[in-house]
């Protein structure tokens, strides 16, 4: 019976080292299980924890960290001022070990600023405040003041052409300087005609200024005139209503733009009725047209209609 116990204990040591050879020789990456604890961690001590291999006797072991103490009521040692740092302690509640913190250092206490350097227009100044507890001081930049500047006189008047200038001087340093002074806009007197406006031809006309005698020329038509190119307007939208409905405009009359199809219904209208063909809608035109159209259509030129 002995002799049975001792062979199959045999053969189940023989089997263990054959499984283990067999993880080395074919170089096969080892299959572990769980860890098992052996050690819980505490606050005062690592834990530890082994795993095998499922088929070999290989093993690995990990150590588990202290776990942090619990701590109980703080008890302050040393008062924080702000100049060092103050301590505290407690004792943990687990293992009574005592543990100590440090408490921040407390604020300075500054009291009023004084100044221990005017400032200047061009130069900062500077101020101090001291703590009223430890005496530590701290210094502060005050921004310079800049210039006040007065008008002393004007140097030189300026014109339409030419700008002037004057003198200031700073009411606290009493330093001068030249400041430019804007040119002045032109006074122009009454438009003088040198060629009035005649058929699709612009007139021109001229003005000058009062104060340093430029003259400025422009291409004109007489007031009220609507022509091609011109900026889009609520009067070129009644124009073209009114050439629309007296059978002359197809167009659209959204835009409110002059373009060379209104200025071709114009020419057919002044032709119709006797005028040059300039497609320039002039006042004598447009009179035209609308007396005509508030005969036909039983409307006024603002679009009411006759009751």
């Amino acid at each position: 019976m002995k002799r049975r116990i001792y062979a199959a204990l045999v053969l189940a040591a023989m089997a263990l080292l054959l499984a283990s050879a067999a993880c080395a020789e074919d170089h096969v990456d080892h299959t572990f299980g769980s860890y098992r604890t052996k050690r819980s961690a505490t606050c005062t001590q690592t834990g530890l924890q082994f795993r095998y291999c499922t088929g070999c006797d290989h093993w690995e072991k990990r150590e588990l960290p202290k776990l942090p103490h619990t701590p109980g009521e703080w008890e302050i040692i040393t008062e924080p001022t702000c100049t060092a740092k103050g301590m505290q302690q407690t004792y943990c509640t687990e293992c009574g070990s005592r543990v100590r913190k440090s408490i921040d250092m407390l604020p300075h206490t500054y009291g009023e600023m004084t100044v221990v350097q005017e400032p200047t227009c061009t130069a900062n100044g500077k101020g101090q405040y001291t703590c009223e507890v430890c005496g530590k001081k701290k210094s502060v930049r005050i921004d310079k003041l800049g210039h006040e500047w007065e008008e002393v006189e004007v140097s030189k008047e300026p014109t339409c052409k030419a700008y002037g200038s004057s003198e200031q001087v700073c009411l606290r340093c009493e330093r001068t300087q030249t400041v430019r002074i804007d040119k002045l806009e032109h006074v122009w007197d009454e438009w003088v005609i040198v060629k009035e406006p005649g058929g699709k031809m612009k007139g021109v006309r001229e003005r000058t200024c009062t104060l340093c005698g430029d003259q400025t020329t422009e291409h004109f038509y007489w007031e009220g005139t609507l022509y091609e190119d011109m900026a889009p307007s609520e009067d070129v939208i009644l124009l073209q209503e009114m050439l629309r409905d007296l059978g002359y405009y197809s167009g659209s009359i959204r835009s409110g733009k002059f373009g060379a199809l209104t200025g071709k219904a114009v020419a057919k209208y002044q032709k119709d009725h006797g005028l040059e063909e300039t497609q320039v809608a002039d006042p004598d035109t447009l009179e035209l047209i609308k007396t005509e159209w508030e005969k036909t259509s039983g409307a006024d030129a603002s679009g009411a209609q006759s009751g």
